[in-house]
């Protein structure tokens, strides 16, 4: 009897003991989840605060752009990512621009027929070097012996690889006006572009359009008729701006109000006399391309 009253004395106090380590057990866990109902309250608190500063920033920095527009188109074209398109529009013939010296065309070369070659006798560009031949033609161009070099005569695409050169004046279409298919003389003229290309391509390529001729020639000459040039024209004008190359519109040099060529400006309605090869020369001296327009 006295062995049973001692072991119920020893499970009373193991029992008080276990309800003991229950409580503190009770308290801890108590103290845990406050703890981190504590932290998560804080947590959200503070992502709240960052929340309204961001929405506000954001607020009165679209409020300062929307004040200042000039700003905010200042800031996005001075960012290095933004696509700014500078390209030069082919479309268009060459602008007007400021007047450059003789000395521009240094290191140019003219490549035509006996029009050009009566321009470069008659404007005194003599620092110019001229491809030109009489009757001269967007095919034989690439065939016709007329340019003596070395001591023997070659084509004016052989001369022109053999030829230090920046910049390139062409003029072709007053003779191809006869040809039955226009499609054939805007091939070859693409064809001369290419070339070019690949000789130098690094090269300012003009083209001009064809200057017109007087009213007289156009009415009776049997295929050199103003309309046809103007046909002409167009076609080059298209050439141009898919090949990106600069087009000049040179007619408005030496045309009248009607568009005709006066009838003073040439003894036989097509070659131009002196007086108006400066004019053409002074255009041209006006109507450039910078590289920064490249």
């Amino acid at each position: 009897m006295q062995q049973n009253g001692r072991y119920n004395r020893i499970g009373a106090t193991r029992c008080k003991k276990r309800k003991k380590y229950t409580s503190y057990l009770l308290v801890l866990f108590a103290v845990f989840a406050a703890a981190t109902s504590i932290t998560v309250w804080a947590t959200k608190s503070l992502a709240m605060a960052k929340g309204e500063t961001s929405s506000n920033s954001a607020s009165e920095s679209g409020t300062e752009q929307a004040d200042n527009p000039e700003s905010s188109a200042t800031e996005s074209k001075n960012d290095g990512n933004s696509d700014v398109d500078n390209t030069y529009d082919y479309s268009k013939p060459v602008p007007e621009s400021d007047k450059v010296e003789n000395s521009y065309f240094d290191d140019a070369v003219f490549i035509g027929d006996s029009r050009t070659e009566g321009f470069i006798l008659y404007s005194g560009l003599s620092n110019a070097i001229s491809y030109t031949s009489q009757g001269l033609m967007v095919d034989t161009v690439f065939t016709k012996p007329v340019i003596n070099k070395n001591g023997k005569k070659i084509s004016v695409m052989e001369a022109l690889r053999e030829t230090d050169f920046s910049k390139v004046y062409i003029m072709f279409g007053i003779n191809e006006t006869g040809w039955p298919y226009s499609s054939v003389f805007i091939e070859k003229y693409g064809e001369i572009i290419d070339e070019i290309k690949a000789i130098n391509p690094d090269a300012i390529i003009y083209v001009q359009e064809i200057l017109p001729v007087t009213d007289k020639v156009s009415q009776s000459h049997s295929y050199v008729k103003n309309e046809k040039i103007n046909e002409f024209n167009a076609l080059i004008r298209q050439m141009a701006e898919e090949k990106k190359v600069y087009y000049i519109d040179t007619g408005k040099a030496v045309a009248g109000a009607d568009g005709s060529l006066p009838e003073d400006a040439a003894s036989d309605g097509i070659h131009l006399k002196q007086p108006y090869c400066l004019k053409w020369l002074e255009y041209l001296k006006t109507h450039t391309v910078t590289n920064t327009e490249r």
